[in-house]
């Protein structure tokens, strides 16, 4: 029995289309991955700008209260520099009555409609400062909360029905002021209106 090799036959150096095909749906994977991961930290570095915002007019705050012994709702009394520069959040503020619980208020609204999120901070008489990332949809809400009073920690849900099951209403609170309510979005160039809740 003779046994004879026959000898391999050699492809040309090159890939087959299967060994393409997974390399593409690799690559396919890792993209998606990074588009994700992209979107994720754009919004999340958006979003910081609305929490420098508070911050900032919580600073301004304290220096304005140092000088005249009292607080204000006015961003050009404030000295407010940063309102040509910010993209994508809206400042507003609102002072407290002597009678209220807190000092002022400071929220930061979103200028894009598809933007989720939204900052208040809301500084009390006792020295206490909260600030909250708070939905866009329950700003109104967690707005009031704050201004009678809860400094505790709040789920949206627990502020609705502080909101909601106290009975309590909104009307006798002081308007916000501040921001330019109608501006033009930096991005697409059209007139976006903030809405109060």
């Amino acid at each position: 029995m003779n046994l004879t090799r026959h000898p391999r036959m050699q492809s040309p150096d090159g890939f087959t289309l299967i060994e393409l095909m997974i390399v593409v749906a690799i690559l396919g994977i890792l993209v998606s991955f990074a588009t994700v991961s992209y979107s994720h930290f754009v919004t999340k570095a958006k979003s910081v700008e609305g929490e420098i915002v508070v911050h900032e007019i919580e600073r301004l705050e304290y220096l304005y209260h140092t000088s005249n012994h009292g607080y204000t709702d006015n961003l050009t009394d404030l000295g407010f520099a940063m309102a040509g520069a910010l993209k994508y959040y809206t400042p507003e503020v609102r002072k407290g009555a002597d009678t209220d619980k807190i000092s002022y208020q400071v929220r930061a609204l979103p200028v894009m409609a598809a933007a989720t999120d939204s900052w208040l901070l809301t500084s009390y008489r006792d020295g206490v400062v909260q600030v909250d990332r708070v939905p866009v949809s329950e700003i109104g809400t967690f707005a009031t909360v704050r201004y009678l009073g809860n400094a505790g920690t709040m789920s949206s849900g627990e502020a609705t029905t502080a909101f909601v099951g106290g009975g309590i209403s909104g009307n006798n609170e002081p308007e916000w002021s501040g921001g330019g309510r109608s501006l033009k979005c930096q991005e697409c160039g059209r007139v976006v209106i903030n809405q109060r809740n």
